[in-house]
């Protein structure tokens, strides 16, 4: 059991910080008080005039029993649940108690006399109101994390966030350099005091961005870096071109940007993409930090030095191997993500398990729903196995000469995908067709039973959710052809295998063996 139950003292603000606190987790709110109020048909204080309070607090630990028996709730408590051994017991073993703390008289004015007479507690006099005050208390702090009442309301979610998932870290070493990888809720506080702990400082902080990025978290980073240049490209894939890198360009000389600066690309895998090859090319090369804002990005772009823009409709035909000096994994920002975006960032983790860690493949198999629901915390973890699986990939082959090719699998079919449809179809899609494809062909040469298969299949189905037009081998294979990865004119394919390692890598496959396996039941009304 995974439920947040916030308690403290009557009007200290539960309820507000619960709702907020539950979008940004995408968990549901209960408040038992209104639910309480709804069973009962009228006002608590009307209640305990007529029934009493012993009446009440039954009704009270009723509630939170069934409550407990859920999963995933943010239950604002009512004032005296806490005081009860037995409500405290309920709470412990589904959750965690998060106590509000916060003197008495701060809560009284954030009170209105509205709201005063609402709460039957608050009409007695003041003498007996502390003493009541002072008793609770005691309670309150038994078995509860205790915060700041009186933070504001982002900072209270922070603090709230940073339980649930302490900060990560993972070195991540490309090629001899070694950086830091850290998934945290606050990347804004993790940058900031990453700087402050480098002997030297730089003359300039540059944000690159997106318009998505800069309307939902720009702001964060506006308040603690005040007099840093911020840069914003169009979202979507069409600006991650030279033409685009130029415009940076021009942009970073009219600020007199220098080689002593720092660039920060700020959002998902198109900005990380882009702005690590602007900070890479830029004067020969300034420094770079990457903080992405996206689970896919999370999962994919921003791990391993690659840096790359497109040519027309052809995917990272021009880039580079770099090395960042951090990344950071904002899964804060998680709750602001379509579900559409969730699922082409769970498409690459899933990649990542077929391919890498099989236990992992399984968690994400048994967690799926919660998974889609969009959970900040359970996506914050899916995230960081992700990238700790591919750092230790590109450790052993940051040039992608051997090992780090399996990063490929669903991808070449998948990229094929992708410019076939003018980037239309999102990249997670497009991989997913590519490791459907990867599986049959790998059926076909009996590297995988059925058995194993089936399932795989269904679940890749349903996150690709609405099938989309397909490249018959005919129109993908002159697109594959052109894959980075090809050696000696041969294109690279990587299959699964049920047996360890769980991967594949072939050279030897001929566009009569692909188009067999996009005639397996695919999108068979899509198929051209």
């Amino acid at each position: 059991m995974d439920n947040i139950y916030l308690t403290g003292f009557m009007g200290c603000g539960k309820s507000t910080l619960g709702k907020v606190l539950a979008a940004h987790l995408r968990r549901h709110f209960v408040d038992m008080d209104a639910m309480i109020v709804k069973a009962i048909g009228m006002p608590i204080d009307q209640f305990f005039q007529l029934h009493g309070e012993k009446a009440f607090r039954q009704r009270e630990h009723e509630l939170l029993r069934r409550l407990a028996r859920h999963d995933r709730l943010v239950v604002a408590t009512g004032g005296g649940v806490p005081c009860s051994a037995a409500n405290r017991e309920l709470m412990q073993a589904s959750g965690n108690i998060i106590y509000l703390d916060m003197p008495l008289a701060s809560i009284r004015d954030r009170l209105s006399a509205a709201e005063i007479a609402t709460r039957p507690k608050w009409q007695t006099d003041d003498g007996e109101l502390q003493k009541l005050f002072a008793r609770r208390r005691r309670h309150y702090r038994r078995d509860s994390i205790a915060i700041d009442g009186e933070l504001n309301l982002a900072d209270k979610i922070a603090i709230i966030q940073r339980k649930l998932f302490p900060p990560k870290q993972c070195p991540v070493n490309l090629n001899g350099v070694t950086h830091t990888l850290t998934a945290t809720f606050t990347p804004e506080i993790a940058l900031q005091q990453w700087l402050a702990a480098r002997p030297e400082a730089y003359s300039r902080i540059v944000f690159l961005c997106d318009n998505n990025s800069a309307d939902l978290h720009a702001e964060r980073y506006r308040q603690r870096f005040p007099q840093a240049l911020f840069i914003s490209v169009r979202a979507g894939e069409t600006s991650k071109s030279l033409r685009r890198a130029e415009s940076i360009y021009k942009q970073l000389l009219e600020a007199k940007i220098g080689r002593d600066a720092l660039l920060v690309a700020l959002g998902g895998g198109v900005v990380t993409d882009l702005g690590a090859f602007v900070a890479a090319t830029f004067k020969r090369g300034i420094d770079c930090v990457l903080v992405s804002t996206t689970l896919l990005g999370c999962v994919d772009a921003s791990v391993g030095g690659k840096a790359a823009v497109n040519l027309g409709d052809w995917k990272n035909q021009v880039g580079l191997f770099t090395r960042p000096q951090a990344v950071f994994l904002d899964c804060g920002s998680f709750w602001t993500l379509p579900g559409t975006a969730i699922r082409d960032g769970l498409i690459e983790a899933y990649k990542t398990g077929i391919a890498l860690d099989r236990d992992f493949m399984v968690w994400i198999e048994e967690h799926l729903p919660i998974l889609l629901s969009g959970d900040s915390v359970l996506l914050a973890h899916t995230a960081f196995q992700s990238a700790f699986l591919k750092a230790a990939v590109v450790k052993e082959d940051f040039l992608e000469h051997g090992l780090r090719r399996v990063l490929n699998l669903g991808h070449t079919y998948g990229h094929a995908v992708e410019t076939w449809n003018h980037c239309r179809v999102s990249h997670g899609r497009s991989v997913a067709a590519g490791l459907l494809v990867a599986m049959n062909i790998s059926r076909q040469r009996r590297l995988i039973s059925e058995a194993w298969a089936a399932p795989r299949r269904a679940l890749l189905k349903q996150l690709i959710g609405q099938p989309f037009a397909l490249p018959n081998a005919e129109q993908a294979w002159p697109i594959m052809a052109n894959d980075k990865k090809n050696r000696d004119g041969k294109v690279l394919f990587v299959l699964m295998t049920e047996a360890a390692p769980g991967y594949a890598f072939v050279n030897d496959l001929r566009p009569a063996e692909l188009e067999q396996a996009l005639s397996q039941q695919f999108f068979p009304d899509k198929h051209k």
